[in-house]
């Protein structure tokens, strides 16, 4: 007797022994069992997509950056992935925050089990957080030790430089004890390459035009190591530190530019900066207890994170009117302390969350310079934010899903600046947040919508009162009296087999950008500000998974407008500026997978012109990628079983067309900026894994917003 189920794309033949029927009214015997069908890669739950890693040509697509990118919902870099309309992420793996991006290398696709996008959190994140990622890894059966490799290199093919990096991991599990730990080596080199044309019109038109390029290198040691303990299959607890240390850090700008006063030339400026940047040993440790008590589901987590930068400066200028040489310092420190409970219980229908989050972290800027026209600084900036929050979810079956919540957030914030005590800032601040949900499957159609009311806090780095010397003609500075942005965001999520649609408007207020003023010295002094008018945006996107044979595909199309327009002060009286040109994107991952462990990858990433806060890129960007893998497939040899050796190569940027053209109109001042970045490169990978086992680390940490501002 034959029975077919059809549920998912498996099958299963064999017997079924009587004494397992037991509890069936009429014994039978099944011959055979096949369960057939496709579940879709993308689907909805709750306001979250979720899309399917494991058995898909997704798990195969590369290191943890590559496969973010071409999942639906998301876009960006390997190295910045971005949820569609939302920006950058926090990214959790397996309840862990991603603390260093360097796990975006670190981590292979093959090991990811899904991927949830949240593209409108709710109550249990930061009032900060626009978007999550949530992966879980797969999981690995059997104790012992296992150790994994990871070698690759990437060869610049314009400029002929690498970026080598290298991983070596190891962990042991047993009788529920795991202890894992890890090194990993990165050589940071990069460059960007871009010309300036900037004019500034008074009683008299003031112009600099040349090119400026600026580099990044830096050697990059991350050492991590942990410990989890599974007490029973209800209790957990452990301790992760992630230690990293950065050498050889070396940044230099140039710019070589000529002057021009009323179109005569009057000056050809070179000026070369040269930054010596060194990091003490930079920490974050996090310990965790994970447990249920009956009904009570208890998730505990408490982070500690310190790092600082030191930087010493020389620039160089050599000029028709005068030579220069300056020399500055600048330094930071920070610390965070930072826990986080949250308490589950279920009620009714549903499931409600509730708890607490409270952070505190002080940082120190320093500032020198040796020209008296601009302040030296040495600031302390204190932050302690205090949370609790409430969510409840509530199955209705058939009638869908519905959760509502609400997250209190106390903001102490004081700048004390010991070199100017007129900039010394306290501010408190009491605020609420309130979101809600609802999800609905109208028949073969997953329906989801959200609502949230978020803020942003700007970075420390944009709060430094600090004037930073560029050139003779540049200056830069933060903004201590920023205040916060708000975002109002209503979210649709919609979902029919392999085709995902997803539309969102933004009310933006505060606005936090940065714009130009003329100096006294006639220098530009570019200064965060907020923006006195809000922006209203609106984007659509929609995404299709289809796959036939050998083929498959992961494919994105959409559209983002900003409603913006500014009245602007210029030599001739108020005018109006527009920045509301919408922005188009489309990828369009190709994958083709072949016997023996052959794959190749074509993938196309294209965004058109279009408008960001008050900058216009008036160019689009094209980015070409061709990759070529081979898994050694072998059950013979030992070190060679279950397909534990990878090779791959690719050819990024094939087009060299990732650029990025800047337009920025702020009055008496106008500024393009046009971007050529250096992603034209052969890459390498060899991928070893032996006798791999899955971390249990339950981790999730706390604090997260602040500790991604202590980076900036």
């Amino acid at each position: 007797m034959a029975t077919t189920i059809a549920l998912a794309s498996i099958s299963v033949r064999g017997q079924v022994p009587q004494d397992s029927l037991k509890s069936v009214s009429m014994m039978q015997e099944l011959q055979e069992v096949v369960v057939k069908g496709n579940l879709p890669n993308t689907r909805l739950k709750g306001n979250a997509m979720i899309t399917r890693i494991q058995g898909t040509p997704l798990s195969d697509a590369g290191t943890l950056g590559e496969m973010l990118v071409k999942v639906p919902g998301m876009t960006g870099t390997d190295e910045a992935p971005e949820v569609l309309g939302k920006g950058s992420p926090l990214i959790y793996i397996n309840g862990r925050l991603m603390r260093d991006n360097s796990e975006l290398k670190r981590l292979r696709s093959e090991e990811i089990r899904d991927v949830e996008v949240i593209n409108n959190p709710g109550a249990q994140y930061d009032a900060t957080v626009r978007a999550v990622v949530r992966i879980r890894t797969v999981r690995r059966q059997g104790d012992g030790l296992s150790l994994d490799l990871t070698l690759s290199d990437e060869h610049d093919l314009r400029y002929d430089f690498d970026r080598p990096q290298a991983k070596v991991g190891a962990n042991y599990r047993k009788n529920g004890v795991d202890v894992f730990s890890s090194v990993y080596y990165y050589h940071q080199d990069y460059r960007q390459y871009s010309t300036i044309e900037d004019i500034t019109t008074t009683d008299k038109v003031f112009r600099q035009y040349g090119p400026y390029t600026m580099t990044w290198k830096h050697d990059n040691l991350t050492y991590t190591f942990g410990v989890n303990w599974q007490l029973s299959d209800n209790h957990s607890l452990g301790v992760r530190a992630d230690l990293t240390h950065q050498m050889n850090g070396k940044n230099q700008v140039i710019y070589d530019e000529d002057v021009f006063e009323n179109n005569a030339l009057i000056d050809h400026l070179y000026s070369h900066q040269t930054c010596k940047e060194t990091k003490p040993l930079g920490w974050l440790t996090n310990t965790y207890y994970n447990g249920k008590v009956g009904k009570l589901g208890i998730d505990f987590n408490f982070d500690f994170m310190r790092n600082g930068t030191d930087t010493d400066r020389e620039n160089v200028e050599q000029s028709k009117v005068q030579d220069d040489f300056v020399l500055s310092k600048s330094g930071t420190k920070s610390h965070l302390y930072a826990g986080k409970l949250v308490l589950s219980y279920l009620i009714w229908k549903g499931e409600l969350e509730a708890g607490t989050e409270m952070t505190f972290v002080n940082r120190n800027n320093t500032y020198w310079i040796d020209k008296a026209l601009i302040a030296n600084t040495d600031a302390d900036i204190t932050e302690n934010n205090i949370a609790a929050f409430a969510e409840y979810s509530c199955d209705f079956k058939k009638y869908g899903n519905a959760s509502v919540g609400l997250r209190y957030e106390h903001t102490l914030l004081e700048y004390d600046d010991a070199m100017n005590k007129a900039d010394y800032l306290h501010r408190s601040m009491d605020e609420w947040f309130p979101t809600a949900s609802y999800s609905v499957a109208l028949g073969k159609v997953q329906t989801a919508l959200s609502y949230s009311l978020k803020t942003y806090r700007p970075s420390f780095f944009a709060m430094n009162d600090a004037v930073t010397y560029i050139s003779r003609y540049m200056y830069q500075a933060g903004n201590s009296q920023l205040l916060n942005e708000r975002v109002r965001d209503l979210t649709l999520n919609v979902s029919y087999k392999w085709i995902t649609l997803t539309a969102s408007y933004e009310h933006l207020m505060n606005p936090i950008t940065q714009w130009n003023f003329l100096t006294e010295t006639d220098a530009m002094l570019c200064k965060h500000i907020n923006l006195d008018k809000p922006i209203n945006t609106l984007s659509a996107y929609l995404a299709a998974t289809p796959r036939v044979g050998v083929w498959s595909l992961n494919a994105t199309a959409g559209i983002e407008k900003q409603d913006l327009y500014l009245d602007v002060e210029g030599p001739k009286g108020v005018y109006r500026v527009y920045y509301d040109k919408p922005q188009y994107t489309f990828n369009a991952y190709n994958t083709f997978t072949l016997k023996h462990g052959w794959r190749f990858d074509v993938n196309l990433m294209y965004r058109s012109k279009g408008c960001s806060y008050v900058f216009y890129n008036d160019t689009y960007n094209l980015r070409l990628g061709l990759v070529a893998q081979k898994t050694i497939v072998s059950t013979n040899r030992r070190l060679l079983k279950d397909n534990s050796l990878t090779l791959r190569a690719a050819v990024l940027d094939c087009l060299q067309r990732n650029r990025m053209n800047e337009f920025s109109d702020c009055g008496y001042n106008q500024i393009q900026q046009n971007n050529r970045f250096s992603t034209h490169k052969l890459m390498f990978s060899l991928i070893y894994r032996f006798n791999a086992t899955r971390s249990k680390y339950k981790g999730t940490g706390a604090g997260k917003d602040v500790q991604a501002r202590m980076g900036s």
